[in-house]
């Protein structure tokens, strides 16, 4: 009988409650610098690592990079004041699921398309950063999220066979990701809904973290 080895949180909009507040500083930083950009296609860069992103809006807006990081400049200013303002939740079913795995001495880690020094930054003000076995960061990796460059790290730190690897995600992106790297892809919506597409390469759903604690069960069993 397959057990779970590992399970692969990816962190913004997943564990911490992040994309509601990039979507708003998003909007916020890209009109006071002038620029008129639209809710959706902001949401089109979740799951992406920043120099990704970067990409994502050159192309998207015609504008040199150097004016994009501005913005990305402001952006990351308004998110790590919430962070130290501790405005910044801790996404529901967080505390039972990472319970439950710790009691089930199944292995837990980060896999963030944010960069290490962020990732670290957000966990600890958020008092979680030792919950985990270790991190993973989009900086650490040559290639971003869809690629599944940064869960197949993870799971070879850990020594751990993709097929009972579990990811949590909540962007396209990230469950793309993990479907390529042969694992076991788990939606948890945030502002992205299951597509036709992810319905279809998707384990299963839930709409929150202490959903998985089920799903684990369910798998096991």
């Amino acid at each position: 009988m397959k057990k779970i080895e590992l399970v692969i949180f990816d962190m913004d909009g997943l564990i911490l409650d992040t994309e509601k507040l990039y979507l708003e500083f998003s909007l916020e930083a890209f009109r006071d610098f002038g620029h008129n950009i639209t809710e959706e296609a902001i949401l089109g860069t979740v799951g992406l690592n920043d120099e990704s992103t970067k990409a994502y809006y050159v192309e998207y807006l015609g504008k040199p990079v150097n004016i994009i990081e501005e913005v990305f400049g402001e952006v990351e200013k308004k998110l790590l004041s919430a962070s130290i303002n501790k405005e910044i939740e801790i996404k529901n079913g967080f505390f039972e699921l990472a319970d439950y795995l710790e009691k089930s001495n199944i292995k837990k880690v980060v896999a963030t398309s944010s960069s290490r020094e962020k990732a670290e930054y957000l966990l600890k003000n958020a008092g979680i950063f030792d919950r985990f076995d270790f991190l993973v960061c989009g900086d650490e990796v040559l290639n971003g999220k869809p690629d599944p460059e940064i869960f197949l790290k993870a799971a070879e730190k850990l020594k751990a066979d993709v097929k009972n690897t579990m990811v949590l995600e909540d962007s396209y992106n990230g469950l793309r990701a993990a479907k390529s790297a042969d694992m076991i892809p788990v939606m948890i919506p945030d502002l992205l809904k299951a597509n036709e597409e992810i319905t279809r390469i998707i384990y299963k759903e839930t709409k929150n973290l202490e959903g998985v604690v089920k799903i684990l069960e369910s798998y096991e069993n």
